[in-house]
C-alpha cells in the first residue's frame, strides 16, 4: 500500500533562520514521503536564498507573495498550494520535535475514521526551557460536544501541533489572528470531523519575542475586539451555554466595559456588537465595577443574566 503523501505547509515572513530550522527538522524524520510548501510573504528573497541548498535533498515548492498576504491569508494560500493526501501547517518559529512525529501522525490516519490528529501543546522557549500550554484537559475527551469551549482553553494548540486529510475543505476565518486557530478547530467539529490526540511532545511550538501571540498580548483592544467578532459569529448557537455566556460576562467585566464609548475605544462599532453582549452590557451598568470584582456578587448577577437572556430568546 502507498504511503499517504504529507505537505508540511510553511508560512513564512522574514526570519529565514526559522524557515531553515524547519526543513532540518524535516530531514531528520523517518517518514520521507513529504512535499515542504512554502508561502513567502517576505519583501525580499532572502528566505528563497536560504532554501536553495535545500531544494536536491527535498521536494520544496516555493511562492512568493508580492504584496504580502499576511495572516492568516498566508496560512490558507499555503493551504490551497498542497498536494498531498495529509497536510500539516507548519509555523515558521515552530519544529517537528521527534524524529518519528510525522509516521506517528501517519499511524494515526490509518485508522478511517480518523480526520485529524494533534498532539501534546508543547512550547520550547529561546533558553530551551519546555512548558506544556494545556490547561482543562477534559476537553480532550470532550471536545466534540463542547466546541466552543476551546475558547476557555485551547488544548490543542497552535496549527503546527494539527495535521488534517487534505479532503477537509474547512479554512482559517481571514477577518482573525488571535482566536483563528480557536475558531477552526470549533468548527471542525461541527462538522462533525473526527480527531485523535497523540499524548507526545512530536511538534515544538517555539516561544520568541517577535510573535504574533506576542504582538497581540500586548494589543489587549484586538483581543477584545475578536472575542466579540467570534460572538457575534456564533451567537445563535453558543450563548444557551451558561459556561460560555459566563466567559463573555468576565471579557467585559475584566476590561472594564461599562458604555458604548469603551467599546468604541477598543476599536469595535456600535452595529458588531451582538445582542447577548449588549443585554450583559445593560446588566452590568446597573453595579458599580467595584462590586463586579467581587467573585460571589459577579456570578450570581451573571446567572440572574443568563436567566433573563433566555426568557428574552423564548418570547422573541
Amino acid at each position: 500500500m502507498a504511503q499517504p503523501l504529507i505537505s508540511i505547509c510553511i508560512p513564512a515572513y522574514r526570519k529565514p533562520q526559522y524557515v531553515i530550522r524547519c526543513i532540518q527538522s524535516v530531514l531528520q524524520q523517518d517518514y520521507r514521503n513529504v512535499e515542504v510548501v512554502i508561502s513567502d510573504d517576505s519583501p525580499d528573497e532572502d528566505i528563497k536564498e536560504a532554501i536553495a541548498p535545500y531544494q536536491e535533498r527535498l521536494p520544496i515548492r516555493y511562492f512568493h507573495n508580492l504584496p504580502a498576504l499576511k495572516s492568516p491569508r498566508n496560512w490558507n494560500n499555503a493551504l490551497d498550494k498542497a498536494r498531498g493526501d495529509l497536510v500539516i501547517l507548519l509555523h515558521q518559529d515552530d519544529w517537528l520535535h521527534a524524529p518519528d512525529a510525522l509516521s506517528s501522525y501517519v499511524q494515526a490516519f490509518e485508522d478511517p475514521a480518523i480526520d485529524f490528529v494533534f498532539c501534546r501543546n508543547t512550547a520550547v522557549d529561546e533558553q530551551g526551557r519546555i512548558t506544556i500550554l494545556q490547561e482543562r484537559k477534559y476537553l480532550l475527551t470532550e471536545m466534540s460536544q463542547k466546541p466552543n469551549h476551546l475558547l476557555l482553553s485551547q488544548i490543542i494548540g497552535p496549527p503546527s501541533n494539527t495535521m488534517v486529510r487534505a479532503s477537509i475543505p474547512t479554512r482559517y476565518d481571514e477577518q482573525f489572528i488571535w482566536v483563528v486557530d480557536v475558531d477552526y478547530y470549533a468548527r471542525l467539529l461541527k462538522a462533525g470531523y473526527k480527531y485523535k490526540y497523540i499524548d507526545r511532545h512530536l511538534v515544538s511550538i517555539g516561544l520568541h519575542e517577535d510573535q504574533t501571540t506576542v504582538f497581540c498580548r500586548t494589543n489587549t483592544d484586538l483581543i477584545f475586539r475578536e472575542n466579540i467578532r467570534l460572538a457575534a459569529k456564533v451567537e445563535k448557537e453558543a450563548f444557551d451555554d451558561p459556561v460560555y455566556f459566563d466567559y463573555f460576562w468576565r471579557l467585559l467585566r475584566n476590561y472594564s466595559i461599562r458604555s458604548m464609548a469603551d467599546v468604541q475605544a477598543n476599536g469595535l462599532q456600535e452595529s458588531e456588537l451582538p445582542a447577548v453582549i449588549r443585554h450583559m452590557m445593560q446588566w452590568q451598568q446597573r453595579l458599580p465595577l467595584k462590586a463586579l470584582q467581587v467573585g460571589p456578587i459577579s456570578k450570581s448577577i451573571m446567572l440572574l443574566c443568563y436567566t433573563g437572556w433566555q426568557a428574552k430568546k423564548e418570547k422573541a
